[in-house]
């Protein structure tokens, strides 16, 4: 059974009889906190068993297979966590999927941060929640139900626009995000709700201003960031063969529907400001700023020129200053 929607899941948990839930569980969120917090919400569903934990990492393989292969002093079953399964090594994972299709007594509850080749066969022996493959505009959008609920239970509302702003000035850190929420429930004291002007009084913004950030400023916007290096140039790239397909697309008279179907992985909203941007711009500033990376790239494998002087030429003569 596969789950894709962490509320449908914890809907399951929830409403079934513990007895007749699989023995194996495999939860695969990116988020550490997220994936912990899931993970005991499956721990509940068998508290007289005394689960052990351990990573798929810090032990050796041998240790790992001896653990579950021996059940416990003071339980019959077997219940241990294996976390970071998605870095076993091959042999190690091939190990792991012959416990898993042969196990019956007890439970076992995987954790991984990524894809895992146990996914199948958990899947169809046991209980699957893969969060790899969520959008994330959709993520952005639990977090927010998520905050919003959480401020419920403390008797507060929190107005629309404050989940957008925490996310615009903190990493989407469910941790950091939940302690936000909660310093805003104290700071508000006796009113009821939380404003986005609260949020701009105490919480302080503290969003790593990525490479990425800076070539989509610079690229869209024509940022000024002093933080210029090589490592820009490939994502400067990306950046700029983006613009040119949307720039080609409306200059053949594409439809902004049929441009999003084209461009399934960006976030609708940002799909949205990077086409009014695209039709101010034009293909031809596109193409101009991948003929300046060609010829910056060709300089800088010269290694004559300083690669923060070659983005400063850039950025100068892409945007005609």
């Amino acid at each position: 059974m596969r789950f894709q929607n962490l509320k449908v899941f914890q809907t399951y948990l929830g409403s079934a009889d513990p007895s007749t839930f699989p023995r194996v569980f495999l939860i695969a969120i990116s988020d550490d906190f997220e994936r912990r917090r899931a993970i005991e919400s499956v721990t509940k569903l068998f508290p007289t068993y005394p689960f052990v934990s351990m990573s798929a990492v810090d032990g050796t393989l041998s240790e790992l297979l001896t653990e579950l292969e021996s059940p416990s002093l003071f339980s019959s079953e077997t219940a241990a966590i294996v976390d970071e399964v998605e870095k076993l090594p091959k042999k190690g994972a091939a190990a792991l999927t012959q416990i898993v299709s042969s196990f019956t007594s007890g439970c076992l509850i995987l954790g991984s941060r990524g894809k895992s080749p146990l996914f199948s066969l958990v899947e169809q022996n046991g209980s699957l929640l893969d969060l790899t493959d969520e959008k994330p505009w959709d993520r952005e959008k639990r977090l927010a139900e998520h905050l919003s609920e959480r401020a419920k239970t403390k008797g507060k509302r929190i107005s629309s626009d404050v989940a957008p702003l925490l996310f615009e000035r903190l990493d989407k850190n469910t941790a950091l995000l939940e302690g936000e929420i909660d310093k805003l429930v104290c700071y508000v004291g006796d009113r009821p709700s939380i404003e986005r002007a609260d949020v701009l009084q105490i919480c302080a913004a503290s969003r790593s201003h990525t490479l990425w950030q800076i070539a989509e400023e610079l690229v869209w916007e024509g940022g000024n960031s002093s933080d210029l290096n090589d490592g820009l140039i490939p994502i400067l790239r990306s950046q700029m063969q983006m613009g040119l397909k949307i720039a080609t697309l409306l200059e053949e008279g594409v439809t902004t529907k049929e441009i999003g179907a084209r461009l399934p992985k960006i976030w609708p909203k940002t799909l949205e400001r990077r086409i009014g941007q695209a039709s101010r711009l034009g293909a031809s500033y596109f193409r101009k700023g991948l003929d300046l990376l060609f010829r910056i790239e060709s300089l800088s494998r010269a290694g004559s020129i300083d690669s923060g002087a070659l983005l400063d030429f850039f950025r100068a003569s892409i945007h005609g200053r």
